[in-house]
């Protein structure tokens, strides 16, 4: 049986909201098994439930948990007895297939790279993303697992995102890349972001050359590299407008700007949870703020990774 290691006190959004899903996911997936990792305070809580839970669920009771807010250095020092922290020790003891969590993600890297080992060509891992496109997603990275890049980093990155490309979308070979910048032309963007462009057009790589956002979601490119920094607010930015485009008292007339938006389903949630890439072990971030219904489809998409990954 498949199981995923749940660091379920991490996250902006009620730890109720949290359970709930993840309930809900041990209650339809009688085949993978959830061990949750829980403070003993919220396990005290959840007793009136124990005659309820499925026998695919195992609650792992820790000694305390990692705020948002915490500096990952600090918690690294003191808290491996966390419920982040031992959800990804679960994945070095073979006792999960995956790890998931809502929580800190500076915390998360430290503690993945503390208990698994660095497998890529990158000195640190990467968050990556599928964007859904046309005629097919774009796999984004990185999304906040580091902020700052050097060129050899951004070319790290790439060689990284290709060879995990095909994994993640089918029918894919020999994957092109491309860096995110704020234009295609070559003299375009920052000393790091030009040095990079140079050392991947003289690697064996199957580059494009610079992109802009408004490449995101169209194909044209299978493999798209930025920093953390720009990631994260690029991936963010993207929600916030799917919401504003689907909230009803938007103060703003997209039906004047893009006619025929009341026919076109948006549903970020369906895509939450992103992959940190470069380790030994199957982790997955899920949004700080995900919802029950968010958590419920990181937790799906979980499953399908470990689906994926096996079957290669």
């Amino acid at each position: 049986m498949a199981s995923i290691a749940i660091d379920l006190m991490g996250g902006d959004a009620p730890v109720s909201q949290r359970f709930d899903a993840t309930l809900k996911f041990a209650r339809k997936n009688p085949g993978i098994v959830v061990l949750v990792f829980m403070t003993e305070s919220f396990a005290h809580h959840i007793k009136k439930y124990a005659n309820r839970m499925p026998d695919n669920w195992v609650t792992e009771v820790c000694a305390t948990h990692i705020a948002m807010s915490e500096s990952p250095l600090a918690a690294l020092r003191n808290k491996q007895d966390s419920s982040l922290s031992l959800s990804v020790k679960a994945l070095k003891e073979k006792r999960a297939d995956a790890a998931l969590s809502a929580g800190n993600t500076g915390a998360l890297v430290a503690f993945s790279k503390h208990w698994l080992k660095l497998i890529s060509p990158i000195d640190r891992p990467a968050l990556a993303t599928l964007l859904p496109g046309k005629p097919k997603p774009t796999l984004l990275l990185d999304v906040g697992a580091s902020l700052e890049y050097r060129a050899q980093d951004f070319l790290n990155l790439a060689e990284l995102g290709v060879q995990m490309a095909p994994r993640l979308i089918a029918g894919l070979k020999n994957p092109e890349v491309a860096l995110l910048n704020v234009g295609t032309e070559h003299i375009k963007g920052h000393d790091t972001i030009q040095q990079a462009d140079r050392l991947l057009q003289q690697s064996n790589l199957n580059y494009g050359g610079f992109c802009e956002g408004s490449d995101l979601f169209n194909g044209r490119h299978d493999v798209i590299c930025c920093d953390g920094f720009v990631g994260n607010i690029t991936l963010k930015a993207c929600e916030g407008l799917i919401k504003n485009l689907q909230h009803k008292n938007s103060t703003f007339n997209w039906r004047r700007w893009i006619p025929g938006i009341n026919t076109v389903k948006l549903n970020p949630a369906q895509y939450n949870g992103a992959l940190l890439l470069g380790l030994d072990g199957l982790i997955i971030k899920s949004h700080g703020h995900s919802d029950a219904v968010a958590f419920y489809h990181a937790l799906q998409r979980t499953a399908d990774y470990i689906s994926t990954f096996k079957n290669q």
